[in-house]
């Protein structure tokens, strides 16, 4: 890992994280040009604008985004949001993608006593160096400094590669929605 370190959102970040989040996006969202504009009104846009001191980005040498964490601090918060700005801009881009937030809202629903959760993407070339460990740790530390004591992740699949990293990471699973999806929760 040659000189990548982590350090706060900056607004110059944005067109990096979004171009990053369309990168990690599902295969069959790269497949749809349409739907792969929705991912980051579903993952990132409510981060950036709602909650930016709690987005943390790995920068490479040139200080430019290579992956990043992003954590909500409140479900209220976080619900509210969605409902009122977010699923009106999925509803004017592509309506087909409004069944598929509301799932993610119910997810979050089931673990709304968790009052953090997070999302966490790295381009390719930066997994597996240890980064991601680094960007939740400064998340952590963050939100320790703020009171709060958990974090939480929803719809994550049993023995996929995020699983294994969260598990090893020490998160538990904390809620089961059925077909091997899970939450997955850390207390610190």
């Amino acid at each position: 890992m040659s000189n990548v370190h982590i350090r706060p959102y900056q607004a110059k970040d944005a067109a990096n994280l979004r171009s990053i989040c369309k990168e990690t996006a599902w295969e069959s969202y790269k497949k749809d040009p349409k739907k792969l504009e929705t991912v980051p009104i579903n993952y990132l846009d409510y981060f950036l604008e709602q909650e930016p001191q709690h987005v943390f980005v790995a920068a490479d040498e040139d200080d430019s985004a290579v992956g990043y964490i992003e954590c909500a601090t409140s479900y209220r918060r976080f619900v509210k949001a969605m409902k009122r700005i977010y699923l009106p801009r999925l509803m004017a881009y592509d309506p087909s993608q409004i069944s598929f937030e509301k799932k993610g809202l119910f997810a979050l629903f089931c673990i709304r006593n968790w009052p953090c959760h997070l999302h966490i993407n790295l381009t390719e070339k930066y997994q597996h160096q240890g980064l991601g460990n680094q960007l939740i740790d400064r998340a952590i530390a963050q939100l320790k400094s703020e009171g709060f004591h958990r974090l939480a992740i929803y719809w994550v699949k049993r023995g996929s590669p995020s699983y294994g990293f969260y598990r090893h990471y020490g998160f538990k699973e904390i809620f089961y929605y059925g077909r091997g999806l899970v939450s997955l929760g850390i207390r610190f």
